[in-house]
């Protein structure tokens, strides 16, 4: 191969040339207040939308629009009276034989019973029943020790079908531990406040047990199902917060690592936050709430979202250029392209998404229909127009600037 054949020069493209012409539109004064200003917009009513947001979360949505269960689910909701919350009330680590034991255990259900998720007693509760059974005359049992009783009670076929399973005993008899359903017949479970103020009363009641004060792991509780949903609902907004502010965090600082000029953070960090408030806006306003599919969708939105701003200021800090505005125009011209393009097949890539008939996918794809638009927006539109007002005019590689070995400004 011949050393003195020169490279051919790659050929412009059709997305170079419109690139060379936005950058000249962007950069006229007029156009830069209007951005300014458009951006400031929506900021604005993005953060109020923001505060907006709600959580919710139904069991239909993690299935098809067309699917017989969410018609079975909800039939089966208009036409029963039994809610579908039904925790189990467990005692355990006490000796259920005592009988100040035995009346906490029935104070606790009468406490449970008092909260506003419960309109009416346990229809079975093994220990009344018990009671009952041993203060009967035609028993004679009164005497008997506590064991003895109990094998007489679950020695009744009605008792023993229905409580056998419900008390655990060990080798000697003894009670180890017990338990009881009970039905929350007033929660509405796509009701998130609903479905969290039953959680927290439940824990509430609970921690107000002489039986469980200094325990770390209670001997009276209630448990269901449904309160891993519920816990998720309660600590959500938290963690949601926590994860955005340390994502924004780190992002900032491996930003600062990349682009070594001390002036990166006061762009990264404000521009990052921006990105983030404007698509928790876009998602209040096209209706998708706080879930676990949202959430999970919004958190690595965080990592996304910062590649539309890096790469335009990464190419900015290293462009050779001595003004803002030529730095900028360098910028759009050399990396605005591949942003655009990268832009465009993402955006491609999240279409099939939309002919989804489960909600689980349409929040995905909104999300990532939000976090497109608005981080190439951002990069390509907004970032170029702050850069040009106060962008700094270092160049971050020491090279060669001229023949006569001059060096290029630098940090």
């Amino acid at each position: 191969e011949n050393d003195s054949e020169e490279d051919p020069e790659p050929q412009e493209t059709m997305i170079d040339r419109f690139m060379v012409r936005y950058c000249d539109f962007l950069m006229q004064t007029w156009v830069k207040v209007i951005v300014l200003v458009l951006f400031l917009a929506l900021l604005a009513g993005c953060t109020y939308s923001s505060t907006q947001l709600e959580q919710a979360f139904s069991f239909t949505d993690v299935l098809p629009s067309d699917s017989y269960i969410a018609d079975s689910y909800y039939r089966s909701e208009d036409y029963s009276e039994i809610s579908g919350v039904e925790p189990d009330v467990c005692f355990r680590y006490v000796d259920q034989s005592d009988p100040d034991i035995q009346d906490q255990m029935e104070d606790y259900v009468n406490q449970l019973v008092d909260t506003v998720q419960f309109t009416e007693q346990p229809p079975f509760f093994w220990l009344r029943d018990f009671k009952a059974f041993v203060s009967n005359s035609t028993h004679n049992l009164t005497d008997l020790h506590f064991n003895d009783q109990l094998d007489a009670f679950l020695a009744d076929p009605i008792y023993f079908d229905l409580y056998d399973n419900n008390i655990v005993r060990d080798g000697d008899g003894n009670i180890v531990a017990s338990r009881l359903h009970m039905r929350m017949d007033n929660v509405n479970q796509e009701d998130v406040v609903a479905s969290i103020a039953a959680l927290e009363d439940q824990r509430y009641v609970g921690a107000s047990q002489p039986i469980n004060e200094g325990r770390s792991d209670w001997a009276f509780f209630t448990w269901a199902n449904q309160y891993y949903i519920w816990d998720f609902y309660a600590v959500a907004q938290y963690e949601m917060t926590l994860t955005a502010v340390l994502g924004i965090i780190s992002v900032t600082i491996i930003g600062t690592i990349f682009i070594p000029h001390w002036t990166a953070v006061s762009f990264v960090l404000p521009l990052i936050s921006m990105l983030y408030v404007d698509l928790l806006g876009v998602l209040q306003i096209s209706g998708v709430a706080i879930n676990a599919v949202s959430y999970v969708s919004i958190v690595m939105s965080v990592g996304l979202m910062v590649d539309f701003l890096l790469h335009i200021l990464l190419r900015y800090y290293e462009s050779k250029e001595r003004t803002r505005e030529a730095k900028v125009k360098d910028t759009l011209r050399t990396m605005g392209s591949s942003i655009l393009i990268g832009g465009i097949s993402t955006f491609l890539g999240v279409i099939p998404l939309a002919f989804s008939s489960s909600e689980i996918f349409n929040t995905i794809f909104i999300t990532f229909m939000g976090l497109v638009t608005l981080g190439v927006s951002h990069g390509l539109i907004l970032i170029p127009v702050v850069l040009s007002l106060v962008g700094t005019t270092d160049c971050i590689n020491i090279e060669d600037d001229d023949e006569s070995g001059e060096m290029g400004e630098s940090i």
